[in-house]
Order: structure tokens, then sequence, then C-alpha cells
């Protein structure tokens, strides 16, 4: 059959020849995850405005600290953050015995069953403080619950961390170049494609519980709300999610029980 000029030109296809199917380019979804709500109201209400205002779409609660419980109910209000579990051995009930596996076992569990508790419902994942989880001693009493549970472990679920946008990598000396809406856009314009997450650390001006990073949350805030950082992950067609939204997206082999192994 022959196939008019004037057709082509108005770009119908040419039946003559075979159709390819587009070529599809691997998305890009991204995790950004605040730790420590409720460690104190300051960082609580710091977290709720990046996320209302800004490019965050999940937080990690710190369950014994004396925010904790309002933070729960600050969070109900606002059902598109997603709220994870961030287990502290060192703030809040401070264990004195980290070498005490037995003891860190009994103390994660009941962390976890308080938040739930708390919360009405498991958590989203599970992070800890100082990333504590991930030294080769406890990670494995992280891998076991988590994959008992099947919530997603930060580092063991096939989800590449983030972990650049903070202000203070030598104690006591502050850069604040590397919480700022510049960086931050840097570090959207490198995500992979897949699954990651950009851990953060927003606060307002009175969040106090970390002597050592307070007055640095503020500028986290600000530039996790910057107009400019949302429209560069527009323009890079990243999609912001939380880790609900993971596990309906990611494939089983990611999402399921196989993503809570060590290997």
């Amino acid at each position: 059959m022959h196939t008019p000029r004037h057709a082509r030109r108005r770009g119908h296809p040419d039946p003559r020849r075979p159709r390819c199917a587009p070529r599809s380019r691997p998305g890009r979804y991204l995790i950004v995850n605040a730790d420590d709500l409720g460690a104190d109201d300051g960082t609580t209400r710091g977290i709720i405005e990046a996320h209302e205002r800004g490019i965050v779409t999940s937080a990690s609660l710190m369950v014994d600290m004396p925010g904790a419980r309002s933070a729960v109910r600050t969070a109900r209000a606002h059902p598109r953050l997603g709220v994870g579990l961030h287990v502290s051995f060192t703030a809040g009930r401070r264990i004195a015995d980290l070498a005490d596996l037995g003891l860190l076992r009994r103390e994660l569990a009941r962390q976890v069953d308080r938040f739930s508790e708390m919360a009405g419902q498991d958590p989203t994942h599970i992070d800890s403080h100082h990333h504590v989880h991930l030294r080769p001693e406890i990670a494995p009493l992280f891998v076991e619950l988590c994959r008992d549970r099947r919530i997603p472990l930060r580092g063991f679920s096939g989800i590449t961390y983030v972990g650049n946008f903070y202000g203070q990598w030598e104690p006591g000396r502050t850069d604040l170049s590397h919480i700022g809406p510049e960086y931050l856009i840097s570090l959207l314009e490198g995500i992979a494609p897949g699954f990651s997450e950009l851990a953060c650390h927003p606060g307002d001006r009175d969040a106090r519980f970390d002597p050592l990073y307070d007055w640095q949350r503020r500028f986290e805030v600000e530039a996790l709300t910057d107009p400019r950082v949302s429209a560069a992950a527009t323009r890079e067609a990243i999609r912001l999610i939380d880790y609900r939204e993971y596990g309906r997206l990611a494939p089983i082999s990611s999402a399921g029980v196989a993503s809570h192994s060590t290997t």
C-alpha cells in the first residue's frame, strides 16, 4: 500500500515501516526523610514545615523523647507524611552497655512496640540515631526484626542512601554550604535511577535537643522549602515518595523479605 507523502508530512506513520516501542528511561524515586521527629517541639515544627512547604516526604520518630506523643498527634494531621522509627540507644532512655546484645534486642523490640502503641500502626521504616544499626555487631539484631515484621531498614532495603545533606562533618565546625539550596539542588541532580533516600535534619529556631546541631536545622528548613529545590526535582523528573509508596512500587525482590537480608 502506498502512503501519500502529505500524510507522512503531517506525522502519520508509514505502515510499511515496523513500529518500535518508545525507549523508557528508568524512573527516579526519592524519599526525603527527616530524622529526629519528636525530639522536641522545635524539631517537630521544623520537620512539619519542611513537609508542608517543601520536599520532605517522610520522618523518623524518637519514641522516648519528651515531644514524641505531640509529634504523633501532629503527624496524624498530615497523612501524606510517612512516619518510621528512629531507634535510639543514646538519647531518651540511654543504654549503658551497647555490647549487651540481649539487652539491645529487647530494647529494639520495645521501641517498635511503643511506636505501634503510640501511632496505632507499624512504622513505615526503621533507622537509628547516629546510625548505630550499621555497626557490624548490632546490625543482625535490626535485620532479624525487620525481616520478621517486614519493615524496611535503612541501608538494607535496596534503597540508595544519600547522607551528604548535613552541615557539620567535623565536631564544632559548621559548613553552611552543605545545607544550602544550591548544594541540595546538586544532590538532586545526582540522584541515580531507582530508589534513593535523602536524609535531613530540619528544625525550627528553638530546636535544642542536640546542642551540637541545633541552629543549623533552621538552615535546612530554608533549603528544603526553597522553590528552586522543588523546581529542580520536577525538572529532573524525580518522583518524591515515602516508604509506603516504595513498598507498592518496588519489585517483590526489592521490597519483600529479601530486601531485609544482609546481602
